[in-house]
């Protein structure tokens, strides 16, 4: 009985692990190729919701229960959460263009599958002093 459990358990992981796809990539500022070096890469739907870290390098790995287990298949809205620097003593101020901030206002869309597994992001940078 045992065996048949963990066996039903196992094969129920693989069929869940396998509806994901691994996707990563790049976050850029558009106005001259510099890495976005903080925050983080959010894909949602109204629904759903995934994030990845972005590094020092400015790459990303998508996870949504895991670190970096991938996502669903589908349409998602893509915006960068975290993505600010501190101006003054409690004082962020986000270093890309807010509409690519929220979920409400990004224009940014992604497919997933994706081709090669990469979305790559380029964002300009946040036009207020």
């Amino acid at each position: 009985m045992k065996k048949a459990a963990a066996l039903i358990l196992g094969l129920l992981c693989l069929v869940g692990c396998s509806d994901k796809m691994q996707l990563g990539g790049t976050v850029t500022f558009e106005e001259d190729g510099a890495s976005v070096t903080v925050g983080n890469v959010i894909f949602a739907t109204s629904t759903y919701e995934a994030s990845g870290i972005i590094g020092s390098d400015g790459k990303y790995v998508m996870g949504s229960i895991d670190v970096a287990d991938g996502l669903p298949q589908g349409s998602y809205k893509v915006y960068i959460s975290g993505a600010a620097e501190e101006v003054a003593p409690g004082r962020m101020r986000s270093l890309i263009d807010p509409k690519f901030a929220s979920f409400a206002s990004t224009p940014l869309t992604c497919e997933i599958p994706a081709p090669n597994n990469t979305f790559d992001i380029k964002v300009p940078k946040n036009p207020s002093p």
